[in-house]
């Protein structure tokens, strides 16, 4: 066989394979581009919803553990952040609630508790996040503080100012934020 007709026969093969992998990537991307444009407008109908919870995250549900009594919901939020629930199994049927969904999930200031230290904390709250504290509002019963806990997400804390002074919180202090599975209280349309 001659060495052209062999480059050639190469040629072709090499270009179909290249044409497959052009066809799998355009479907790839197609699927990401419906992803992004059903995810923003989940955001953007959520942003108009009304509610007194300061801490709203958006998030996928990762993972559903049924118990006799009650489910574990794991969720995953925009910025990769893993937040529990746990609800009744009455809930999760009401709710119609399935792996993959999105859906909101709230957490209202007060259920909030912060924690300094380096370590992460022992202790029974599932949901535990270190971040930056941004922002403090004493009062004189409750003082307002917010932590920055990814570059996405930060999460408001109403404590007593008598506890923000024992704490000695100060703006730009690293702290932990604590808040229990029971107190994630979740939406859906």
């Amino acid at each position: 066989m001659p060495i052209s007709r062999m480059f050639s026969s190469a040629i072709v093969v090499d270009f179909n394979v290249v044409k497959k992998s052009l066809l799998s990537l355009h479907y790839i991307l197609k699927f990401i581009m419906a992803n992004q444009i059903v995810a923003k407008r989940f955001m953007e109908k959520e942003s108009l919803r009304k509610t007194s919870a300061r801490n709203s995250f958006f998030a996928k549900i990762k993972s559903i553990i049924r118990g006799d009594i009650q489910t574990r919901i794991d969720l995953t939020t925009i910025d990769g952040l893993l937040i529990t629930t746990v609800i009744t199994n009455d809930s999760l049927e009401r709710l119609g609630l399935s792996q993959g969904r999105l859906i909101t999930a709230e957490v209202k200031a007060p259920w909030v508790i912060l924690q300094g230290g380096e370590t992460k904390p022992a202790c029974s709250a599932e949901n535990r996040f270190k971040g930056v504290l941004t922002k403090i509002n004493r009062g004189k019963i409750n003082t307002e503080c917010v932590v920055r806990i990814s570059d996405a997400t930060e999460i408001c804390a109403v404590v007593s100012s008598a506890g923000s002074w024992l704490l000695e919180l100060s703006e730009g202090d690293n702290i932990w934020v604590l808040f229990n599975c029971c107190s994630v209280v979740l939406y859906v349309d």
